[in-house]
Formats: C-alpha cells, structure tokens, sequence
C-alpha cells in the first residue's frame, strides 16, 4: 500500500508538493518513521543514485530524481519494488506536463505547488489496487528494467553525515537561520508583483531623485566657482537630501517592511520639508511636481498588498 508522495528540488531539498491527507499517519509508529525518513531523503537526495530504496522494519521508501527534481514515495515494505518505481515515473511525468522548470526554479515557499496533490491522489488510487493495474501496465517489461538496473539500496549507515558534511550543513543552517530571523524581524512577507501604478510611482520618484542630486552636485561645483557662501552649501546639501529621500521611497515601493506607511509618512514629511526650504531658489512648477510625486509614492506604499501564506503552507 502506498502511504504518502512527496516532490521537492534535489539540489536543496525545497518540498514543492505531497499529498495533504493525514489518514495514514495514525497507523503506526513504522508509517511515521517512514514520513520523517522521506522528509529526510528529500534534503539528502543529491548525494544518492538517481534510483533508490530505503527499508525500514514495515515500510519502505522508493525515490528517483532526475532534471534536478526528486520524487519520493512512502509504502509497504511488501509493495513490489516495480510497481512503486512505476508510480513515481508516472508522478514524474505528470508533474512535468503541469509545470515549466521556470516556475519550479522560481518557488521559494514550500509546498507552493500543492495544487499537484490532485493529480498525485488519482494516481495512488490507482496503484493502492494493484489488480486495476494488471491489465494496462507491462509488468515483465518493468521488471526486466529494474533486473538491468536495480536501484541502489540505502542503508542507515550512509544517512549518518560525515564530520565535515555534519559541520556543513550546520553551519549553513545556523546563517540560513540567522539571516532569515533578522530578515524578519524588519520583512512583512513579500509584495505582489508590480502593477502599472507601482511602476509609474517607482519612475517618477526615480526621475525626481536623479533632478536633485544632478541639481545639488552643481550648485556645489557654483560655490567652488564662486566666493564661499555657506547658503550655497546648505542648498547644495538640501537638494541631495531630497534625492537621497526620493531613493529611500523607491526603496519602500519595493520592500515590504513592518514599519512601511509610518517611514513613508516621516519621508513625506521630510521631503516637503525640502521643498519649502528650496522654495525660493527652486522654480515654483517643480517643487509642485516634486510634492506630487512624493505624495502619489506615498499612497502607493499604502495601497501596496503583501502576499498572504499559501494553503497548506506549514504542511
């Protein structure tokens, strides 16, 4: 009887879908060592054979991997080895009909593609009723290919990381957690992607930020031609804070911090502080234009959506 089906990447053991029922993981304590040694495998795939088996007293767990994903299936350790290998070929072929390797390569959030499970339930049903099978699948064809090349038998031995892999993989789960708390603490999830009006409002804060600090580099490069005047200094330092303002803004359009909308009001604030002090050594139409800029910035920052957690995110 097949138990549970799990995808994921080989090259870092992201899980990209599994099956979502929980019916069988109160069968027994073998069922769910064979779930927590699948989970396992996943993140080890890369250092095995592209075939392979792991027994344990009850339960068995079949894998292949190839164009850089790993397939995975939990059964009975009396499930023939040929009909496992055949469900996880078809589950293969399924998967790469349903999604292109861009879409895959781009998934970050695990089980981003549960939608998958579908199709991998339909499959199971299948083959939980061997005698369904008998008449459409070529059984000595099957075994014949598993005779020429049998899949590699893992034993508990080799699961045991050496040394050096050991203090690897630690060290690189250590920054990878590091860097993903720090992360947190200031990241609110992530945007969805830019619209039309977040485009627009990244473009003219843009345009905005590169007037004032082209305009504050040469009211300085005035001052060095001319007698020492501090007010040109002041100028010069106020039209670079306002295009240092303007970049800071393009930075929270892009973002997603906690602190978003109170950063963009005070940048808002800052920024129209700029411009009445430029008031008189700035024509009246553009501090307008750049006050216009900074506000319809400012309402986009607000109106921007954070994405929400998939289903089943913490499966």
């Amino acid at each position: 009887m097949i138990y549970q089906t799990m995808i994921s990447r080989t090259c870092d053991g992201h899980p990209l879908t599994a099956n979502t029922d929980t019916a069988h993981h109160q069968q027994g304590s073998d069922v769910k060592e064979g779930l927590k040694n699948m989970k396992f495998l996943s993140r080890m795939a890369g250092r095995f054979q592209d075939r392979c088996s792991f027994y344990l007293d009850a339960v068995c767990v079949h894998f292949i991997s190839a164009l850089g994903l790993t397939y995975l299936v939990v059964c009975d350790a009396s499930y023939p080895p040929v009909l496992a290998f055949s469900f996880l070929d078809e589950i293969q072929r399924e998967f790469l009909k349903s999604y292109e390797k861009t879409k895959v390569d781009a998934v970050t959030r695990p089980y981003s593609l549960i939608d998958f499970d579908m199709s991998m339930q339909k499959v199971k049903q299948r083959y939980n009723n061997p005698r369904s099978l008998t008449t459409k699948l070529n059984l000595a064809v099957l075994s014949e290919e598993l005779k020429l090349r049998p899949p590699s038998i893992i034993s508990p031995e080799q699961l045991r990381p050496d040394e050096n892999s050991y203090n690897v993989y630690i060290d690189n789960n250590i920054k990878s957690n590091t860097f993903s708390t720090s992360a947190s603490r200031h990241r609110h999830g992530s945007y969805v992607p830019m619209g039309l009006r977040t485009v627009l409002a990244v473009g003219l804060s843009l345009f905005c930020a590169v007037l004032n600090l082209t305009r504050g580099l040469a009211v300085i490069n005035d001052a060095h031609i001319e007698d020492y005047d501090t007010d040109h200094y002041q100028y010069a330092a106020t039209f670079i804070l306002n295009g240092i303002l303007s970049v800071y803004q393009v930075y929270l359009l892009c973002v997603p911090l906690k602190t978003r909308r109170p950063l963009a009001c005070a940048t808002l604030f800052s920024i129209c502080l700029c411009q009445l002090y430029l008031w008189e050594y700035r024509n009246n139409y553009l501090i307008i234009f750049h006050f216009i800029v900074a506000v319809f910035g400012t309402f986009v920052i607000f109106q921007r959506k954070v994405q929400e957690k998939l289903p089943q995110y913490m499966l």
